[in-house]
């Protein structure tokens, strides 16, 4: 359960009043695609006068619904709940928005909001990139650490790793992302939960880490819901990393190559001999930071 509150958008300092506030929860709160979901959101007026033509609007992704709440008085409090179910194909991050309109001067227009998200999971490792690590050598239009510096797509195709091909390290085969340069190719890992079905003895990972060695925890979920826990710790990318997987001779960076190598690594984790349902990605980091170590998620298997 999660509630978020915030302040109104449009205050007028010659009033002497508090901004209305709504609150948002939303239950369950970790549903799944096609899962019925429920929003309570309440509208406490405490501005110390009446708010007029007063409508709420609950929205969850695209799904939106609205009410007519008319005038409320100083105090008081109206509450709204509405249920709606995800789309089959809901994937990531779906916004959840609690959005009050209302009038407390003549032909004027206050709001209040208050925002919440649900993270479902993704399909695949490949619907869940949001990061670009990879560039054309003439053309630097990625970023993986935040300082515009890449790898490049020549030097990947040198070592084999060409869109959409197979490859196979320490004996686990993975598939390279079937992307271009400068698309989002990798998955910046930081808890996000990813569908993965099949059966194996060994859960791998291919990536590699930038600003520092990229550790966290992460779990395993079955089919039958149970649980497995487990942590990662892949190596920074910059150097020739005697237990890399790939090392690169040269970064594309803003002001050309840099010639120092870096490091793609592989890491695996023991599994049960069961059927997979999902796997939650290690939480490392909050995103893509400057000086922040972050880990690069290429691609996924089980084997």
């Amino acid at each position: 359960m999660t509630t978020h509150r915030l302040a109104q958008a449009a205050y007028r300092p010659e009033q002497d009043f508090l901004p209305p506030p709504v609150s948002l929860t939303v239950t369950p709160a970790a549903p799944g695609p096609g899962e019925a979901v429920t929003l309570t959101a309440t509208l406490k007026n405490t501005t110390g006068i009446t708010l007029r033509g007063t409508v709420l609007y609950l929205a969850v992704g695209d799904n939106e619904e609205s009410d007519g709440l008319g005038g409320i008085a100083p105090g008081r409090s109206v509450t709204r709940t509405w249920k709606t179910r995800l789309p089959d194909d809901a994937e990531g991050v779906v916004p959840c928005i609690a959005h009050a309109l209302f009038d407390v001067y003549e032909n004027g227009s206050d709001c209040t909001r208050a925002t919440s998200s649900l993270k479902l999971p993704y399909r695949s490792l490949a619907s869940a990139f949001d990061n670009a690590g990879i560039s054309d050598d003439d053309a630097t239009t990625a970023d993986i650490d935040a300082s515009r510096s890449s790898l490049s797509a020549q030097a990947l195709a040198s070592a084999g790793l060409t869109p959409g091909a197979s490859v196979t390290y320490g004996g686990t085969t993975f598939t390279w992302p079937d992307t271009e340069p400068g698309a989002k190719d990798n998955v910046v890992s930081s808890g996000q939960t990813v569908r993965l079905s099949g059966t194996g003895s060994l859960l791998a990972f291919l990536g590699t880490s930038t600003w520092g060695d990229g550790k966290g925890p992460g779990k395993v979920v079955y089919a039958d819901g149970t649980e497995q826990a487990f942590s990662v710790e892949f190596p920074d990318w910059y150097s020739a990393n005697p237990a890399a997987a790939v090392v690169l001779p040269y970064r594309n960076t803003p002001s050309g190559q840099d010639k120092n190598p870096v490091s793609l690594y592989t890491f695996g984790v023991d599994l049960e001999d069961r059927e997979l349902h999902s796997v939650v990605l290690p939480k490392v980091s909050d995103g893509l930071t400057s000086g922040v170590p972050a880990l690069h998620i290429f691609a996924m298997t089980v084997d």
